[in-house]
């Protein structure tokens, strides 16, 4: 048989929409959630069109065989998946790219598996060749990817994959390097195979390949996850630190509650042997008063800090803590409930607060009673984190998201812009700003797995 464009064009639409939707799989994997899955849908037809109407006029050219071609159409997939990523999960374009690349890559793995059963190269003109073709091109492929779904799955890889893209600086490196893997792979095989044997593939080759890269980047994930875990010790020493100047402070102001009540009491004890109840009454109320002001409200602090179970978060908040109160700004924390599952990595939470602290305590330590409030609640379905602050005129809300612009004159403002992209990194987080009697305050809300939020800010 001869292959006109509009049959070879047909016989590359299935196999493109297998790859799509394993593609649609891995990244699930990868990045540990759903798609949209209705934007996924439609632009399943874009994608297809988008690799299939070049490598179809490249296969009908006799020219599929060639390297050029083939890193080519390697790269179409590439691109149209980066497209597609972008599209249904959302993601920043630096991450589309890597994963995607990765993506096609552990793809096009899966397909030269079938080069195990071949002795020679397929003839597409021969019905039964171009049947085992296609079978191996849209059933082959499926049993590895479930297995490799299954893998990242189980050995957890999504959650240091998440801090590989999470990395602004050092992550930047990889992502190039993640990019280039595919043409490595056609490149080492083109080479091994002496110029397209068995249909340009060599199993044995792919999956060395795909070893020695799970060996580096395994290598890679493991050295700084070492790194972390040191810092974590350390941090860890830090916080016990501050835990324990929080309880001799308490201790101190103890003692000395303890030994200003003793002289209270004795005029309290003669007001009482008197009759005069109303003094009694005043006194219990005046001594209430002063040891909520001294001792409660830190016993208050101590046992809500108890209720953060995440290391970063717990050591980032004892430090924004003992930083306010060194300030003399009074700081109200209230976490209800244990807040251990935030929906988002740990390092992405701790600089979003971060910010947020950091803007509240320097608002209010323009006033003379600015109280900072944050609290921090975890729900079965939502995260919210709401970070409350003083202020003395009305703040434009609308503008505070731009880059650059503060009300505190010009060279700041770039807090915001860092949050805000913080925020616009992941569909389930979206940000709330309003103010209300005299207060501006900041809400984060994150939903749990599965879940979506559309509009990233919303101003109120």
């Amino acid at each position: 048989m001869e292959f006109t464009f509009i049959s070879a064009f047909l016989m590359n639409v299935p196999i493109l929409l297998v790859s799509y939707l394993v593609n649609l799989a891995l990244t699930g994997a990868l990045l540990y959630r759903k798609p949209d899955l209705q934007r996924a849908a439609v632009f399943a037809i874009p994608y297809i069109l988008f690799v299939a109407i070049p490598a179809t006029w490249l296969f009908i050219q006799d020219m599929g065989g060639y390297f050029g071609a083939f890193i080519l159409e390697t790269y179409l997939e590439v691109t149209g998946w980066a497209l597609a990523m972008k599209h249904s999960y959302r993601v920043r374009w630096g991450s589309a790219f890597a994963t995607a690349a990765l993506t096609v890559f552990l793809y096009g793995t899966f397909q030269e598996l079938t080069g195990f059963f071949l002795t020679g190269n397929y003839d597409l003109t021969v019905p039964g060749d171009l049947a085992a073709y296609m079978t191996g091109e849209c059933i082959g492929v499926l049993v590895p990817a479930i297995f490799v779904v299954w893998f990242i799955i189980r050995s957890r890889l999504f959650e240091e994959y998440a801090g590989f893209l999470s990395e602004d600086s050092g992550g930047k490196t990889g992502k190039i390097l993640l990019f280039l893997i595919p043409a490595a792979r056609n490149l080492a095989v083109e080479i091994s195979n002496e110029h397209m044997a068995l249909n340009n593939s060599n199993p044995m080759v792919s999956i060395l390949i795909l070893l020695l890269i799970y060996g580096v980047f395994n290598y890679m994930f493991r050295c700084k996850m070492q790194d972390r875990k040191l810092k974590e010790q350390k941090l860890n020493l830090s916080q016990q630190k501050l835990y324990i100047q929080n309880l001799e402070s308490v201790q101190k102001e103890v003692r000395l509650f303890r030994h200003d009540f003793k002289n209270m009491m004795a005029g309290a004890s003669l007001q009482a042997r008197d009759g005069n109840l109303t003094a009694v009454q005043e006194f219990i109320s005046e001594v209430t008063g002063d040891f909520e002001q001294q001792v409660g409200r830190q016993i208050f602090q101590i046992s809500q800090i108890g209720n953060i179970r995440l290391t970063e978060l717990k050591g980032l908040l004892i430090l924004k803590m003992t930083e306010l109160q060194k300030k003399e700004i009074p700081f109200r924390l209230e976490v209800p409930f244990p807040f251990e599952h935030p929906g988002i990595p740990e390092r992405e939470l701790c600089r979003a607060a971060g910010i947020l602290l950091d803007n509240a305590a320097e608002a209010a330590g323009i006033l003379e009673d600015g109280e900072v409030t944050a609290v921090f609640e975890e729900g079965e379905e939502v995260v919210r984190i709401m970070i409350r602050n003083p202020v003395i005129e009305e703040v434009p809300v609308s503008r505070i998201w731009e880059n650059g612009y503060s009300t505190k004159g010009e060279g700041r403002g770039t807090g915001l812009t860092s949050f805000q992209r913080i925020v616009e990194r992941y569909e389930n987080v979206a940000s709330l700003t309003r103010q209300e009697e005299g207060y501006f305050i900041q809400e984060l809300k994150i939903m749990k797995r599965g879940g979506k939020i559309y509009g990233s800010h919303l101003s109120l």
